[in-house]
C-alpha cells in the first residue's frame, strides 16, 4: 500500500525545487513591483534579482528596458542591462514568448531610437523652416542633441550618423561632419542614401577626389537614380576626367524625364564638347538644351559664346540678339553684339552696341 503522505511531501519538495530554480525571490518580487508601476521598488528588486540568478538574461533585459529605458531614459545604464543579457544567452526564450534574448533587445533598441531619431527629424524640419537665425541655431543645437542621443541609443545605426554630418556641416563643423559620415558609410557601406550624403558633403569641401568613390557606389546602388549621376558627371568634370563625365551625362540625359534638368544636362554636355573642341557636338548639345527649354538663357549664351569662340560670326550675332531680346539689362550680352559685329566690318553698330554696354554699367 502508498503512502499518500510521503508521496505528497516529494511532490511539494519538487515543485519548490522548480520555482528555485526558475525564479527567485527577489525576481518575483520585483516582477510583481513592476505590475503595480512602483519603479523605485521594481529596481532595486530587478539588481538583487540579477545577483540571485546571474545566469538569467531575462532579469537584466527587464532591468534595461523597463527601468533605465521607459523610465530613466539612462541609455548607457540600459545599453550595459542589455549587453549584458545577451553575453548570458542571447538566444533563450524568455518572457513566456517566442522570442529570444537577441530578439527582444533589437526591438527595445529599435524602439527608443526610432522615438528619439524621428524627434530629431522634427527639430531639423524646425531648422529648415525657422523665420531668423537664432531660431535657426536654436533648432539645429536642438536637432544635433538629440541626433547624438539617437546615436548612443543604437550605436550600430547609420542613420543617426548621416543626419549627424549633414547637421554639423550645415553648422560648419566640418571635421564632425567627416568623421560622423565615415561612421555611417562604415556602417552601412552599401546604402545609396549613405553613399550620397558622404559624396555631397566632400563635394561642398570641393575634396572631389574624395568624394568619387561614394558617388561611383551610390550610382552603382542606385543606377536610376539621375540626382546620383549628375552629381558623377560633375565630379568627373571638376576633377579633369572630360571624357568620363561626357559618357556620364549622356548616360544621365537618357535616364532624366524632368524637361528642364534634361536642359541643363545638355548645356552642360555642350559645355564639355566645347572644351574638348568638338564644336559640332557642342552646337548640337545646346540646340538640345533650347529645345528642352527654350527660356534658358544660359543655353544661349552658350551658343552665342560657342559661335563667337568658333568665328562664325552670323550664327553668334543671331545668339547674342536673342539674349538682348531675353535679358535687355545686362552689358554683357551687348558687348558680345559689338564684339562679332566688329568681326563682320559693320564698325558703326559695333560702336553703337558698346555705348550701350558702357551706359548700363557694363
Amino acid at each position: 500500500m502508498l503512502n499518500k503522505q510521503r508521496i505528497w511531501i516529494a511532490l511539494l519538495g519538487f515543485a519548490a525545487v522548480i520555482f528555485v530554480d526558475c525564479t527567485s525571490q527577489e525576481y518575483t518580487s520585483a516582477k510583481l513591483y513592476i505590475q503595480q508601476q512602483e519603479w523605485e521598488k521594481a529596481e532595486e528588486f530587478l539588481i538583487k534579482a540579477v545577483d540571485a540568478e546571474p545566469e538569467n538574461p531575462e532579469i537584466p533585459y527587464q532591468l534595461g528596458y523597463h527601468i533605465y529605458g521607459v523610465q530613466k531614459k539612462d541609455w548607457e545604464k540600459m545599453n550595459q542591462s542589455f549587453d549584458r543579457a545577451l553575453t548570458i544567452d542571447p538566444n533563450k526564450k524568455i518572457l513566456g514568448q517566442e522570442k529570444t534574448v537577441k530578439e527582444f533587445v533589437v526591438m527595445a533598441r529599435s524602439q527608443f531610437w526610432a522615438e528619439i531619431y524621428n524627434r530629431g527629424v522634427v527639430e531639423f524640419n524646425e531648422y529648415q523652416a525657422a523665420s531668423s537665425d537664432s531660431a535657426s541655431n536654436a533648432a539645429m543645437k536642438k536637432a544635433i542633441t538629440t541626433f547624438e542621443v539617437s546615436a548612443r541609443i543604437k550605436p550600430d545605426e547609420a542613420q543617426s550618423y548621416t543626419m549627424l554630418s549633414r547637421c554639423n556641416h550645415l553648422a560648419g563643423n566640418t571635421d564632425k561632419s567627416e568623421d560622423y559620415i565615415l561612421k555611417a558609410v562604415a556602417l552601412s557601406p552599401d546604402d545609396a542614401t549613405v553613399n550620397v550624403t558622404a559624396g555631397q558633403i566632400f563635394m561642398q569641401k570641393q575634396d572631389f577626389e574624395a568624394a568619387l568613390p561614394y558617388v561611383k557606389k551610390a550610382v552603382e546602388l542606385e543606377p536610376s537614380n539621375t540626382k546620383s549621376i549628375r552629381n558623377l558627371a560633375q565630379i568627373y568634370y571638376d576633377t579633369g576626367q572630360l571624357e568620363e563625365s561626357i559618357q556620364t551625362y549622356e548616360i544621365a540625359i537618357d535616364k532624366e524625364t524632368d524637361r528642364e534638368v534634361k536642359a541643363d544636362l545638355y548645356f552642360n554636355l555642350g559645355i564639355l564638347y566645347n572644351r574638348v573642341g568638338n564644336l559640332e557636338e557642342a552646337e548640337y548639345n545646346f540646340i538640345n538644351a533650347l529645345d528642352e527649354n527654350p527660356d534658358d538663357i544660359e543655353a544661349v549664351m552658350g551658343m552665342a559664346q560657342l559661335f563667337e569662340s568658333a568665328e562664325k560670326w552670323r550664327k553668334a550675332e543671331k545668339f547674342y540678339r536673342e539674349l538682348i531680346a531675353i535679358d535687355p539689362d545686362n552689358p554683357d550680352h551687348y558687348r558680345g553684339m559689338s564684339r562679332v559685329l566688329l568681326q563682320q566690318g559693320e564698325p558703326d553698330e559695333s560702336l553703337r552696341y558698346l555705348e550701350k554696354a558702357k551706359r548700363l554699367g557694363g
